[in-house]
């Protein structure tokens, strides 16, 4: 009889025998696909090393004459999509992040047009919870993308030091789903969620790393698709079973079974491999998160969450409540060991003052229609970047007191950060019909013209915003970089800087006013679609 231990496939849980390559059986193994960069790496398989080249990240010797632009500092780290450098971006005096991908990507004849169109993509992604890309383009070779430095570290490495408390995970997760639902409303699925790819600043803020590369360096050549039918793409232990078995039919939802992977590895420290227990019945945490984990790991996508903000509310209510949860318990025990005296005898004051309980029942209703209040949590949400959830608080706001200016700017803000640019524009008149001046109105009305490309109207609500408001300076800078007007955009870039409000976007928009030249990166994420 056999005694040795049974190993299980770390994919789809079946047993398998000693040969297995990366804990996976043969079968899911070979679904995978050997050589796509993104799922095995030849430096773990012996067998591999001869079939796959591994990738040699260029030395700063080599980098150096390339981007003359930049100082290279130094090689951060490297994987299968790439190398990533520290640099110095010098005219701006800034650190960025380089990102070079390997050179075998540009041996697919299709890959430029792909790298083009999937590279304005993500660069039109502009979130605080996703690494900013400023540039991209190709140079001697080199395909590139150039973006935002986090002086911070990995989840990975936060896992490696230490165990993660379950507050900790709780105030990581609704950040994540911030950025993915942000990024799958743009049509934009991340497909290789894992700790390496998510980083917290100094502060504490996170940030998601490598949005939508690994669709981007695939490799099958004379294809016009953006997503190929038989790469497989992702990293084994995170991804969701249809990414193995029909990585044609990848929606957002595989991003959400990623997010639950990583959740249970955050709450336990380790990952939910074959048959693996609760979050609960592993560590002590609350076990309402057992439902959202475990909801979120189904094996059909159908019975997953089907939005990440579903689960950035679950987390939300439970971290809100979970502090509370003994107190309450401790209270239900109370109840039960009170006498019946004392039971009764607060059932008869409860019967003796209904005027009381009526009272209290119109006050509490009249609180939910207080306008003021819902316009303070619209802004609150909308504030916390929260904007969907901001326009019922604002739309209900307005009904209860239409002639409130800066309620319905609350409504046309939320509703233009949400995409809705039709209902934005008539908020906007709204304020406007009220108040003819309204610097944040006018702006706004700029800002929706300028993304339809009615330069003419823009820049007419620009320039009229533009003394009281200076968020229309962006607009305003931007509207003469796209128009070639490098004397008016360095004028309203430099009052940007000037004035201390500046950002990594606002130096790069100055140093193109100054150059007078846009580069093809910046070109494509400043220009409407």
């Amino acid at each position: 009889m056999d005694t040795a231990e049974t190993e299980i496939c770390q994919h789809c849980g079946k047993p398998f025998g000693a040969k297995a390559v990366q804990g996976l059986c043969p079968e899911c193994f070979m679904k995978v696909g050997i050589g796509t960069g993104a799922v095995a790496d030849p430096a773990d398989d012996p067998t591999l090393r001869a079939k796959t080249p591994r990738f040699i990240p260029p030395t700063r010797e080599q980098l150096a004459p390339r981007f003359p632009q930049l100082e290279i500092l130094g090689l951060i780290g490297q994987g299968g999509m790439g190398a990533v450098y520290k640099a110095r971006q010098q005219q701006l005096d800034r650190l960025v992040a380089l990102k070079i991908l390997p050179a075998e990507v540009s041996q697919d004849p299709a890959f430029a047009e792909r790298f083009t169109r999937e590279a304005r993509a993500l660069a039109r992604l502009n979130h605080p919870n996703i690494v900013t890309v400023y540039d991209f383009g190709q140079t001697d070779g080199f395909y590139y993308f150039l973006m935002e430095f986090i002086d911070g570290t990995t989840l990975r490495h936060l896992l490696a030091d230490r165990k993660l408390t379950p507050r900790e995970a709780l105030a990581i997760v609704p950040q994540i789903c911030e950025a993915l639902q942000y990024a799958h409303d743009q049509g934009i699925v991340h497909r290789d969620i894992k700790p390496e790819n998510i980083l917290t600043d100094k502060a504490g803020r996170v940030k998601i790393a490598d949005f939508g590369l690994a669709k981007l360096v695939e490799t099958e050549p004379q294809s016009q698709r953006l997503t190929q039918p038989r790469e497989v793409m992702g990293t084994p232990h995170y991804m969701a079973p249809e990414q193995v078995e029909k990585p044609q039919l990848v929606d957002h939802r595989a991003d959400i079974y990623s997010l639950g992977v990583v959740f249970y590895e955050m709450l336990t420290g380790e990952l939910p491999l074959g048959r693996f227990a609760a979050p609960s019945r592993k560590v002590q945490v609350d076990v309402r998160l057992d439902e959202v984990v475990l909801r979120a790991l189904e094996k059909e996508p159908e019975r997953r969450y089907q939005q990440a903000s579903q689960v950035r509310t679950e987390v939300e209510t439970i971290a809100m409540t979970s502090g509370n949860t003994p107190a309450v318990h401790e209270r239900k025990k109370n109840m039960n060991t009170r006498s019946h005296k004392t039971l009764w005898f607060g059932i008869g004051i409860g019967l003796a003052c209904p005027v009381l309980v009526f009272a209290i029942y119109f006050l509490a209703a009249r609180g939910g229609s207080d306008p003021s209040q819902l316009a303070r949590e619209g802004w609150q949400l909308w504030q916390s970047g929260r904007p969907a959830d901001a326009i019922p608080k604002f739309e209900q706001a307005v009904k209860f007191d239409p002639k409130n200016a800066e309620t319905w700017n609350g409504l046309g803000w939320a509703s233009f950060n949400t995409g809705k640019s039709e209902e934005a524009e008539k908020a906007f008149q709204k304020v406007l019909s009220l108040n003819t001046n309204h610097p944040a109105a006018l702006n706004g009305l700029g800002q929706i013209y300028l993304a339809q490309k009615k330069y003419g109207e823009a820049e007419k609500f620009l320039l009229n915003a533009g003394p009281r408001a200076p968020a229309a300076w962006y607009g305003l800078a931007k509207l003469y970089l796209i128009q070639a007007k490098f004397e008016q955009a360095e004028k309203w870039a430099q009052m940007i800087v000037d004035s201390g409000q500046g950002d990594e976007g606002a130096r790069a928009m100055l140093q193109a006013a100054k150059d007078k030249k846009l580069s093809d990166g910046l070109r494509l994420m400043l220009e409407p679609q």
